[in-house]
């Protein structure tokens, strides 16, 4: 049901996570000459062109939100359940976070270099808020709905 307003916070929330899917989150500046490696979701690319797969964690957790956010978009009729999936969304964001920071700092920390995030590293964080006003939303239907069985 598209013109509920939850409906629309979980699509945007699904094509900003796809979007950070996409793009670099963070490059990892050597102190010496060289190209400096970006970190993306699925792998590190270093200056010649070699791929380090050490972040793919942060590739499936982003990913398994994919998935998530669309049965939640499917199951409007079902408002706890779909409070339900935004909070799982909500703690795989949350995860991906952690897990970002392990990986970005053995990085940093292997690479004895410094690191510069991306502006696409913040899109989960919008995601989180996204999901946590979806749920507000799926909520507040839940009450209006029992409130209304009351009446009658």
């Amino acid at each position: 049901m598209i013109q509920r307003k939850q409906t629309l916070f979980i699509i945007i929330a699904l094509v900003l996570n796809l979007i950070c899917l996409c793009l670099p989150l963070a490059s990892f500046i050597t102190e010496g000459v060289g190209v400096p490696s970006q970190m993306f979701n699925l792998w590190i690319l270093s200056d010649g062109g070699a791929r380090v797969f050490t972040p793919w964690p942060l590739f499936v957790l982003l990913l398994l939100t994919m998935p998530i956010g669309i049965a939640a978009i499917l199951l409007y009729k079902n408002r706890i359940m779909q409070a339900r999936l935004c909070v799982l969304n909500i703690l795989l964001l949350i995860a991906w976070y952690i897990a970002f920071a392990v990986i970005s700092l053995g990085q940093q920390d292997s690479l004895h270099a410094t690191m510069a995030v991306s502006i696409p590293a913040a899109f989960p964080a919008v995601s989180i808020i996204l999901y946590i006003m979806a749920r507000h939303g799926v909520m507040a239907d839940e009450k209006l709905v029992r409130s209304m069985d009351r009446i009658r």
